[in-house]
């Protein structure tokens, strides 16, 4: 979860192999890519947009656990210390108080609406839901007055009812926050956080406020998704049970009453088990997501894959607006890839078809330029792409030209070239995302193009971000704008 200033809270999903880090970006991306389609007016672009955003935002924790901090609660031995950083990034607060002054009054915090933040939240892989947050506090009585006073809940009050003619449904959902692994505060069952007993018991503390709401409870379709978070803090006083066993009391928990205003990402349903075309090595959903939010997409943008085997980068763009133009490039030949195979992932989901699947090789100017012609012989808002490595590297055979790191670096001189002819791939301001990979033992500084080559390509080097794959393996995401 992210919590805002403007009283927003959005809960992340958690992904052991993205970090911390990998979350705040995409989100942030996202956000920017909002903004400015919201604001089409503003003197910068979305990728400035993002830059003020990382600049300007802050993040905070609101569960925190201290392990090494002098507690009645001992962590248990059965509680990774991992999980404990887990725990602590599941729900957080988020400022963006210093927005105006990084970004000398071109950007507001009062631009950040609920509207914005639903719509960026909706196309991050890495949130789960993002609600407005209505009252906060450590007992129910604290959670009831400061509702009451605020006008989160004015829709759902007789006044405002009366004026609409329509009575809005609602329900209430109570999610408690605790180690997985914690054997003296076990969770509700394998894989749950909510507890239907300890529901009732807060929904009976909270009848001031709910007994205000005109409306029908439905608990299976609501107009309104009412949520009470709870989760222990360093603060939280325990009580020794039997046996010395430490339990924490309810009524110390962290209490977080919040509305529903949006869900993360479906990325599910692009998963390899339900794809039409079925290739060896896809590129995973989440990946695919983060690459084209970190690429800040926009609605209308042209976006190039010029590596893009089962079309998944493709794929995740569309779902994120239905209305980008795609076109992808790949190597493989129908015989090992189907195209229309891919194009039936497109339509089976609703999803405008790629423009064009062309087959070649990405470093071919005539591939490229045939690429240009399918978007009117433009240059491309965003050029996304996992280059080949390992399996995929070794399916497109040896004398392809890819391999590792240099495909990217082939289709960065690729880029400089086309941009030297005054055919540029890529639009100024446009970005170019890819991953990249690491082996453990070398330094991704030495690694990365050098200035002279992004140079030659108009390319000005942004941010990098790590993946652990395994013990041997990482691949970076680098994301570079054109100037």
């Amino acid at each position: 979860y992210f919590l805002f200033d403007q009283s927003f809270v959005i809960r992340g999903e958690h992904k052991e192999e993205y970090s911390q880090s990998f979350r705040h970006l995409e989100f942030l991306s996202a956000l920017s890519a909002t903004i400015a389609d919201h604001y089409p007016n503003l003197t910068i672009d979305a990728p400035s947009i993002l830059q003020q955003l990382m600049d300007g935002a802050t993040f905070a924790n609101a569960f925190s656990f201290d392990p090494y901090k002098k507690h009645k609660a001992k962590l248990p031995a059965s509680v990774p210390l991992h999980q404990v950083d887990m725990y602590n990034e599941t729900l957080q607060y988020v400022s963006f108080g210093n927005i105006a002054k990084k970004s000398h009054g071109v950007l507001d915090e009062a631009l950040i609406s609920q509207d914005l933040v639903a719509k960026a939240s909706a196309r991050c892989s890495l949130i789960h839901s993002s609600y407005l947050v209505v009252a906060e506090g450590m007992e129910y009585s604290d959670l009831v007055d400061q509702a009451l006073r605020s006008k989160a809940f004015d829709d759902m009050s007789e006044s405002e009812t009366v004026a609409h003619q329509n009575s809005k449904t609602w329900r209430i959902r109570r999610h408690e926050y605790s180690f997985v692994n914690d054997e003296n505060n076990p969770r509700f069952g394998k894989g749950t956080t909510r507890s239907v007993k300890k529901e009732k018991s807060a929904l009976q503390q909270l009848e001031p406020l709910l007994i205000s709401f005109k409306g029908k409870v439905d608990l299976k379709n609501p107009d309104c998704n009412i949520y009470l978070l709870e989760g222990i803090c360093d603060n939280c006083v325990t009580d020794s049970g039997p046996k010395g066993i430490t339990r924490i009391e309810d009524s110390k928990l962290l209490k977080i009453l919040a509305r529903k205003i949006s869900s993360g990402a479906k990325v599910s349903v692009m998963a390899p088990k339900t794809r039409i075309c079925i290739t060896n090595t896809p590129l995973e959903p989440i990946a695919a997501f983060i690459l084209c939010n970190l690429a800040s997409i926009r609605e209308n943008d042209k976006v190039l894959d010029p590596f893009a085997g089962s079309a998944s980068v493709l794929l995740a763009a569309s779902m994120i607006s239905n209305s980008v133009r795609t076109v992808g490039i790949e190597i493989a030949s129908d015989k090992f890839l189907s195209r229309e195979k891919v194009r039936q992932d497109f339509s089976t989901r609703g999803l405008s078809q790629p423009l064009g699947l062309l087959i070649g090789n990405s470093m071919d100017s005539k591939i490229r330029e045939e690429a240009r012609k399918l978007i009117g012989g433009s240059e491309f808002d965003a050029i996304v792409c996992d280059p080949p490595y390992g399996i995929r590297e070794a399916m497109s055979g040896s004398d392809s030209g890819y391999g590792g790191s240099a495909a990217l670096f082939d289709l960065i001189d690729a880029i400089g070239r086309d941009r030297h002819l005054g055919t540029p791939l890529l639009k100024r301001g446009g970005k170019l995302v890819s991953f990249f990979p690491c082996l453990r033992g070398d330094n991704i500084e030495d690694l990365l193009p050098s200035n002279e080559r992004l140079k030659r390509a108009g390319l000005l080097f942004e941010f990098k971000r790590e993946q652990k794959l395994n013990s041997a393996l990482s691949r970076w995401v680098l994301s570079f704008k054109s100037s």
